[in-house]
């Protein structure tokens, strides 16, 4: 059995974002009955102005959107398993080469990827301990669970590819043997007698459902049963999805929720942008859980209260829509109220209000804005904490631009 433990090369939601590079600064609008007018702003010279997000498509944006949707229709595996409270990172896989460098997916699998002409993937990996890249998961007795969706184009072509998938892996160890899954008598699956760990594929539809589980001891039994239990959580998710058809994927809207328009990005609102999973782009419903903050637990609450239904990211903003201004206000006074030992409050931008901004106290500088504007919240960061704030200041005026 091929080794799996590459960690998922993915940015944490909140995690420190890049720096916005500075651009050319409008500021549009006037002031409506009872809010402030946003050009008496201090914005710097970042931009105000919504972007004409379709202006910017690239030949690269189908496949990166399609793999968006598909992270929707995957299954958390916290979900499934109580004990896999830590995320270990999630991203959409636009390409063979990566699919089979940082997944599941075993790098001998590279060719069976591209034979099948696999469209897009989606990972995503959870652990019952924080990862740790020092110390491979093998060597703890930790419980990992690992999903990667895959398109193909056609049923027959994942059926065949999820069958070649586990045959090449299959074949690296003269040991490994055959696993039947519980239910699921068309799961390919197998395991190394002795080793802790089991993978699996499964077909269904234009899709192919990649498995990877770690249990604390070899309990083939164990493994088998956990994997059934993925499958049975994943397949009603996957009778949900309608995957788009391959001649039409390079059509699928940059913005099909209208966010990214919202949300602050370097430079004149003219530019174009190609679509990167992590750093210029929109996850859309279901999706959208993929920026839930598990940490502190208080923020993950205030989340699900204020029903986050869409997320949007553009290098080092991140927009949320929430169900009303009541929740988009409380998320941010929840955020200021938990931070760590390692933050301590800054001050905010002048006369946009609401604005809370926090300041890391040790090692590289960094500080974040949260603001909100009726049921849209939104952070900011960088290293210059003047400049976040001007940021901070441009995205509340963006988003009154953007009504």
């Amino acid at each position: 059995m091929v080794d799996h433990r590459t960690p998922v090369t993915a940015r944490l939601a909140l995690g420190a974002l890049a720096v916005l590079l500075v651009g050319c600064g409008t500021v549009d609008g006037a002031a409506v009955p009872g809010e402030i007018d946003v050009r008496t702003l201090d914005v710097g010279s970042y931009t105000t102005a919504p972007a004409d997000i379709e202006a910017g498509r690239k030949p690269t944006d189908g496949p990166i959107l399609e793999g968006l949707r598909m992270a929707g229709a995957v299954v958390f595996p916290r979900e499934v398993d109580s004990t896999l409270s830590h995320n270990w990172g999630s991203d959409v896989l636009d390409t063979p080469r990566r699919t089979s460098d940082v997944s599941a997916i075993s790098n001998v699998n590279l060719p069976v990827l591209e034979r099948h002409r696999m469209i897009v993937g989606f990972d995503i990996a959870e652990g019952s301990q924080a990862f740790d890249k020092a110390k491979p998961a093998i060597e703890t007795d930790a419980r990992v669970t690992r999903v990667v969706l895959l398109r193909f184009p056609g049923k027959e072509t994942a059926a065949t590819a999820a069958r070649d998938l586990e045959a090449t892996d299959f074949g690296v160890s003269p040991d490994n043997q055959p696993v039947p899954i519980p239910g699921y008598p068309a799961a390919h699956a197998h395991w190394r007698p002795g080793i802790k760990t089991i993978g699996a594929t499964f077909a269904h539809g234009e899709l192919v459902v990649s498995m990877f589980l770690q249990h604390p001891t070899p309990d083939i039994d164990a493994m088998a049963r956990r994997v059934a239990a993925i499958l049975d959580a994943q397949v009603p998710l996957l009778d949900q999805f309608t995957p788009t058809a391959p001649d039409r994927i390079a059509e699928l809207p940059r913005d099909p929720d209208d966010l990214l328009r919202r949300t602050l990005i370097p430079g004149p609102s003219n530019q174009q942008i190609a679509i990167s999973s992590r750093e210029f782009s929109a996850w859309i419903g279901r999706a959208s859980r993929h920026y839930r903050p598990t940490e502190p637990e208080e923020l993950g609450a205030a989340w699900d209260r204020g029903g986050v239904d869409a997320v949007a990211n553009s290098y080092s903003t991140t927009l949320f829509r929430f169900r009303d201004d009541v929740s988009a206000t409380a998320f941010g006074t929840t955020w200021q109220e938990t931070l760590s030992t390692a933050a301590h409050p800054v001050a905010a931008p002048d006369d946009v209000p609401g604005a809370q901004c926090a300041e890391r106290r040790e090692g590289k500088a960094l500080t974040r804005c949260y603001v909100s504007y009726r049921n849209y919240g939104a952070f900011v960061s960088g290293a210059e904490a003047t400049g976040v704030r001007q940021q901070a200041a441009a995205q509340y005026a963006l988003l009154a631009n953007a009504q």
